[in-house]
């Protein structure tokens, strides 16, 4: 599986998974793909992320992240 980020800006990381998608491993590429580039590309804390509503987006850990990086990006419920 590919998954990947794009903006109007740029496009960003795209990441090979090769085993099943658990909410470990969502928030890795969260934390090392992710975090880093929505950095770099809204630097004021302005842009937006979205994710549909697979599994391991809605896990406890996975939200909590975002919870504690709430002043870097907004996250569509």
């Amino acid at each position: 599986m590919l998954l990947g980020t794009f903006t109007w800006a740029a496009l960003g990381p795209v990441v090979v998974v090769e085993q099943t998608m658990k909410a470990a491993n969502y928030l890795n590429i969260i934390a090392d793909q992710l975090h880093p580039y929505m950095a770099f590309v809204f630097p004021t804390g302005n842009g937006i992320f979205q994710q549909d509503n697979a599994p391991c987006h809605k896990a406890r850990i996975v939200l909590e992240w975002f919870e504690e990086h709430t002043d870097e990006f907004h996250l569509i419920s």
